[in-house]
C-alpha cells in the first residue's frame, strides 16, 4: 500500500507501466482502476476510488495547474492512504519541476515514492514487455524478451510498438513467440 510518483519523458513507457501494473493486480483478484486523459474529466471522478485497491491516475500533470483538481488529488492521496490502498500517478514532470499552489500537496507529492521511467534499468524494461504481452493475450519469455531488447531500440515506446506488432503476428500466424518467430515477424538479427 502507499503513493507513488512516477515521472518520465513522453513514450517512455509510463502508461505499460501503470496498464500492466493494474493487469496484474486484477489477475491477483484485487480491485484495480486505470484512468487517463484526466483533462477531459471532473475531478469528482476521483471520489470514492479509495475503496479501490490500486488507483491508477495516468499524465496527472495535465490538470496539476488546476486548483480543483489539486485539492481532489490531495484528498484522495490521504483517503488511499486512510483505507492502507494504493495510488500510483504518472506525470512528465519531475517532482523538482512540480509548482503547486496547495502547499499540502506538494508535501504529499514530495513524500511519496519517487519513481522515473527515464532510469527503467534492463531488468525492468524486461518486465514491462513481458506484462504488455501478457496484457495482449500471449506469453513472451525472459530470453525472447532479453533477444528484442538486444536488438532493437530501447525506448518503452518503441519495445511497447513491437510487441504490438508482435501480438498481430501471433493471431496472423497462430504461432508460439520464440526467437526464430520474433526474428521474422520483427526483421531482427
Amino acid at each position: 500500500s502507499g503513493f507513488v510518483y512516477l515521472s518520465g519523458s513522453k513514450g517512455s513507457g509510463k502508461s505499460h507501466l501503470l496498464q500492466g501494473i493494474c493487469h496484474r493486480a486484477s489477475s491477483e483478484g484485487r480491485s484495480a482502476i486505470y484512468l487517463t486523459v484526466l483533462s477531459i474529466l471532473e475531478p469528482g471522478v476521483l471520489e470514492g476510488l479509495e475503496q479501490t485497491d490500486l488507483v491508477c491516475l495516468d499524465d496527472v500533470d495535465e490538470v496539476l495547474a488546476l486548483a480543483d483538481w489539486q485539492r481532489a488529488l490531495f484528498h484522495l492521496i490521504n483517503a488511499v492512504k486512510d483505507a492502507g490502498n494504493t495510488l500510483i500517478v504518472s506525470s512528465i514532470d519531475p517532482v523538482s519541476a512540480l509548482k503547486l499552489e496547495l502547499g499540502d500537496l506538494d508535501s504529499r507529492i514530495k513524500g511519496a515514492y519517487l519513481l522515473s521511467t527515464d532510469q527503467l534499468n534492463d531488468e525492468q524494461k524486461l518486465d514491462v514487455l513481458e506484462l504488455k504481452a501478457r496484457r495482449r493475450g500471449f506469453d513472451m519469455s525472459q530470453e525472447v524478451c532479453r533477444f528484442i531488447l538486444g536488438r532493437s531500440r530501447r525506448d518503452m515506446h518503441h519495445l511497447a510498438h513491437l510487441v504490438d506488432q508482435l501480438d498481430e503476428e501471433t493471431l496472423r500466424r497462430q504461432k508460439k513467440v520464440t526467437i526464430p518467430f520474433v526474428k521474422a515477424a520483427l526483421g531482427l538479427k
